[in-house]
């Protein structure tokens, strides 16, 4: 009997070894990086200047608000600028930016959206940048273009002509 005492004990001890390791718990950290996102601040509104109510379209370039009028359409040229933009968001972040216009008056047509970042270069939206330093400055620019059989003249009261500048992560 000794013996048969001897080997319960010693069984039921390792039984209790053997159901333990079949189960472990770690505790471990996730982690997360928190940052303030993107901001956009409009500096300078993109501009067309006094345009003749005739058929054609002008553009304005968007890495100097140099123009191209093939069609003879500016009438006043001293407010004409590209849109220039304050993009603030991380150092080292990948952000694309592209345009979309809204609705515009009858017989204007905005498109053909161009960017600069940080004057690295004109190019069609989209247009990515890996952001240099937490700031940097987008400028836009766009053609518009004139059906003289559908617009209406404004006469001295410049309209506006919305779009959406978009810039996200990659």
């Amino acid at each position: 009997m000794k013996n048969f005492s001897r080997f319960s004990i010693l069984a039921v001890v390792l039984f209790a070894f053997a159901g333990s390791a079949g189960a472990v718990d770690l505790v471990t950290n996730a982690q997360v990086d928190i940052i303030t996102g993107i901001t956009i601040l409009q500096t300078q509104a993109l501009n067309f200047g006094v345009l003749v109510l005739n058929n054609g379209s002008v553009t304005v370039a968007a890495a100097d608000g140099s123009t191209t009028d093939a069609d003879n359409l500016i009438s006043n040229a001293t407010d004409i600028a590209q849109g220039v933009f304050d993009v603030t968001s991380t150092l080292g972040a990948d952000l694309t930016v592209n345009c979309t216009a809204g609705v515009q008056p009858t017989g204007v047509t905005l498109d053909a959206f161009t960017a600069d970042w940080a004057a690295a270069g004109e190019a069609a939206v989209p247009l990515t940048r890996t952001l240099a330093a937490t700031t940097e400055q987008l400028e836009i620019g766009a053609t518009i273009t004139i059906d003289r059989t559908q617009a209406e003249p404004t006469e001295g009261t410049p309209v506006n002509l919305p779009y959406t500048v978009s810039v996200t992560f990659q």
